[in-house]
């Protein structure tokens, strides 16, 4: 794996299940990876979307790491480790830590 490799795009969606599902339906090439009723990731044509709620994540592009996480990063419920940064212009950069990557 490289050091540093694209991992996800995440949007926000008002509804989670009407948002996956519309995306099984428009793209046939569409797995479902996660889902619950706060977030969703799904893969299509083998790129990963995360769809988020407004109050739970900012929409970002997600940068795979595999160095050990800064001490200041955070976990999310998949026990993946992650720091949200914003790029010159605002937009929310997350670099995201996979344990199978650092252990």
């Amino acid at each position: 794996m490289k050091a540093n490799q694209f991992d996800h795009v995440a949007i926000q969606v008002t509804d989670i299940q009407v948002s996956e599902q519309w995306y099984l339906e428009k793209y046939k090439n569409t797995t479902v990876i996660y889902s619950d009723k706060t977030w969703a990731m799904l893969e299509v044509d083998g790129v990963k979307i995360a769809l988020v709620l407004g109050d739970s994540h900012p929409p970002h592009l997600a940068i795979r790491q595999t160095s050990q996480p800064p001490t200041d990063a955070k976990r999310h419920r998949d026990m993946t480790y992650y720091i949200y940064d914003s790029d010159p212009d605002g937009n929310v950069i997350e670099r995201i830590w996979y344990p199978v990557d650092i252990e």
